[in-house]
């Protein structure tokens, strides 16, 4: 049994075009925790386009996490082959490991819950990350997830590999791209 929820509890809304500013500004600080890992330092600027983040609006679904109205993190997912792709999940540093992304991913774990409800087949959820560092990998096995191989998913998760490693140049000496994925009962 893997934990879905955490004991802080903070309030989800779907986003909306007008919050991209405070997505945006979210998702720079924490990646900024990026600055402290050599090799991997210049990903503490990279952030999700505007553009971006209206297809994710578009297309499927942004939680954003507040604690009494301050938004503290968000997460987008989007379908992509049979499952739901979690495509960004940030949480801003004062309010890392204090249950933001464990509430984010539950929700997401809930909406795929009801899509398979809807279609008779099993929740999953996937992601791509980074197989070495703390709060990525290991911190999504704890939740539930398994390293899979991209294939088995799909052409889009194969293409989304493709596209990490080539033209996000996201491959780095001592650090895998991976993929994971979550199956609901």
């Amino acid at each position: 049994m893997h934990p879905e929820t955490s004991k802080i509890q903070y309030t989800l809304r779907e986003a909306t075009e007008d919050d991209k500013k405070t997505l945006t500004a979210m998702e720079l600080d924490a990646v900024a925790l990026f600055k402290t890992i050599p090799g991997l330092a210049d990903l503490g600027e990279n952030h999700a386009s505007p553009e971006q983040l209206s297809v994710w609006l578009s297309s499927g679904r942004i939680y954003i996490a507040e604690d009494n109205a301050k938004p503290v993190g968000f997460v987008a997912a989007v379908t992509m082959d049979t499952t739901l792709y979690i495509a960004n999940i940030s949480t801003t540093q004062e309010y890392q490991g204090k249950g933001v992304g464990t509430n984010l991913i539950a929700a997401v774990f809930e909406w795929a819950r009801d899509l398979a409800a809807a279609t008779g087949s099993k929740p999953r959820v996937s992601l791509t990350t980074y197989r070495e560092i703390l709060w990525n990998a290991p911190y999504y096995r704890k939740r539930g997830f398994r390293e899979v191989e991209a294939e088995t998913l799909g052409p889009k998760h194969v293409e989304k590999m493709m596209y990490d490693r080539g033209e996000r140049n996201l491959i780095r000496p001592g650090y895998t791209r991976c993929c994971m994925l979550w199956e609901g009962e």
